[in-house]
This record gives structure tokens, sequence and C-alpha cells, in this order.
């Protein structure tokens, strides 16, 4: 039932795209080398895009590299801008290209699983920019899209610190309202066991603050409780991007987080189709079309077949969610027998 021209169909389904953000110096680059060295490991296929082109040299190679098209140099120089300027407007002009990028990762053979995109080392270029927006909401609409936000463990060791990071991560939950795992890196330099003491019990962190002299203490610790519920229900992942360690628990946390987010868009295409179906009815209320039953083509035109790719969708999610929902009773029944 795969229509021409379908834009809810294998490609949302095949692919991820995995936003690696971060304030500088967290590790992206590094965590996305050692996810591709994993990957290849493992013959999983995978796509890379660098968004950064202020960045000299990487230690991956990237399948699409904003540096190939945009001369981030010669744009300071052309527009006299400063370096933060001239990598907003490098995004900018990269962001209209959008969908040359979604025809390169659609005819890739065989389909990458996932699409690593690393962006600049300044986060709030890319989260509070126009060109990020436009980038988050084109590659969400057509595949499931979440957000990895790097955690420098060595400079969260201080609770102020720590509900900062928090306070960051969800301010980008609710710009983008896509999904986002805090990965904490760097646990190889230290142990993040502090960091589980504070999520799973608030007095204990709620001492730690208080601990720390700080002239907006009481200010703080409202903040953080205000928080608790958004930190208890964001995964927390540690991982080493130099060693490796923790770099499985991520691939496989993301693929629950995948089937997720087909759920919750599952709801978003029927609120669509509503509209949707609305919108067809005042078309054909104005124009009083003359119906034609051998060729449907020329009474609905183009919005006929969109309608039916959405339908398509929404089928191929159900298919998927009863398989899940079916594996899962026979796991229950696997255990009572045991």
């Amino acid at each position: 039932m795969k229509s021409e021209g379908s834009q809810f169909t294998a490609p949302c389904w095949n692919s991820i795209i995995i936003f690696f953000i971060g304030m500088a110096g967290c590790g992206k680059t590094t965590l996305i080398f050692r996810l591709s060295s994993d990957l290849n490991f493992f013959k999983e296929t995978h796509y890379i895009i660098n968004l950064d082109p202020a960045v000299s040299s990487s230690k991956y190679s990237p399948n699409i590299d904003i540096r190939d098209s945009i001369d981030y140099k010669k744009i300071m120089n052309d527009f006299f801008l400063g370096p933060n300027g001239a990598i907003i407007t490098s995004l900018n002009l990269f962001s209209t290209r959008f969908f040359q990028i979604k025809k390169m990762i659609e005819k890739k053979t065989p389909k990458p699983k996932y699409v690593l995109i690393d962006t600049p080392g300044q986060i709030e270029i890319f989260t509070w920019s126009a060109a990020g927006s436009i980038l988050c909401e084109s590659f969400s609409s057509f595949f499931p899209s979440i957000f990895l936000y790097l955690v420098d463990l060595s400079k969260t060791v201080h609770p102020l610190t720590f509900v900062s990071n928090i306070l960051y991560s969800c301010s980008i939950l609710y710009k983008t309202r896509l999904p986002v795992i805090m990965a904490i890196n760097k646990i190889d330099l230290t142990s993040m066991d502090f960091i589980r003491d504070w999520l799973c019990d608030f007095e204990l962190f709620d001492r730690a603050l208080l601990e720390e002299e700080f002239f907006a203490g009481s200010f703080a610790r409202s903040l953080a409780l205000s928080l608790d519920c958004f930190h208890q229900k964001t995964p927390f992942l540690g991982t080493s991007a130099l060693s490796g360690k923790g770099v499985f628990r991520i691939l496989n946390f993301l693929k629950k987080v995948k089937m997720e987010f087909s759920i919750n868009f599952q709801r978003e295409l029927e609120k669509n189709i509503l509209k949707f179906f609305k919108v067809l009815e005042r078309k054909k209320k104005k124009k009083n079309p003359v119906p034609n039953s051998s060729n449907p083509k020329i009474c609905w035109g183009e919005e006929f077949f969109n309608l039916f790719n959405i339908l398509e969708f929404l089928l191929f999610v159900q298919m998927e969610l009863d398989r899940v929902y079916t594996i899962k009773i026979n796991n229950q029944k696997r255990i009572k027998k045991n």
C-alpha cells in the first residue's frame, strides 16, 4: 500500500535522528566518534552530519559536512561578523537545504538506522536560533528525533551546577517538544554515585544545596524542588566517550525512545488528520466539485493521496504496537510457567 511521494512510510521508521548538544568541551564529538566506531563494529548502518562550521578537525568522517558547502571564515569577512554571528549565519544558510539532506538520507542503501548530528559547541547558538528550530522541526516531521544532552561530570560536582544543567535540559524539552536524554559523560574520571543519590533522595540534595554559600540559595532550593518531577522522569545515563563505557546502554535506550516517540507522534498525526478532514470539507463546500468515480484525483487532487499516506503510516504504527503488545504477553506467560 505504499504510494508514490509518501512522506510517512519507511524513512520515518528506519532512521532515528539524534541531536548531540551540550556545553563546550563536554565531549559531543568524542561520543559521536565512539558511537560510530561501535556501530561499525556491530555492522549497524548510520549517518553522521556535522553542523559546526567552525571546527578545524574532527575524529570522525561525516557523511554530510556543513564545511563542504559553507565557508565560515569567508562569511565572517564578507559580512563583518564575529565568531558566533558567523556560526548563526552559516546555520541559517544550511537550514535552507534540509530537503536535499532528507533525500540523501532516504537514498542511502541500506537505510541508516541512526543519524548522528553534531551541533556547535556554543549550545545557545543551536537551541535558541531560528536555524536550530527549523532543523529540529523539519527532522522531527519526517523522522523520530531525540536530543542527547551531554553533561560534563567533572564540572557537575557542585549541586548548583547540576541544577543549572537540569534547568537547561528542561528548557530544551519545552522549546523543542522532543524527548531529551541526559548523558553524564566522563564517568572514567570520577564516580557518578553522588548524582544518583541526589536524584533518588531530594532531602539529601537539599542538604547539599544548603552547604553551598550562595546569595540566592533559597531560590536554588525552590527551583530544584520544582524540577524534581522533571528529572525523575528524565533518563540519566552514565557514559565515557573516551573508554566507551556505557555506550551500549545508550544504544539500547535509543531503541526504546524510538518506539515512545512513534506512539506520541501518532496522537499528533490523528489531530492533524481531523484538521485535514475539516479543511477538505470547507474546500468541498466552497468549490462544489462534481464527483467523478473513474478518476478521484480530478476531484480531490494531491490532498486525496496525502491523506492515504497519513493513514498508511497510522496503520503501520498500530501494527508495530500490536507486535510489541504480543511480545509482552508472551514474555509474561513464560515468566508464569517458570
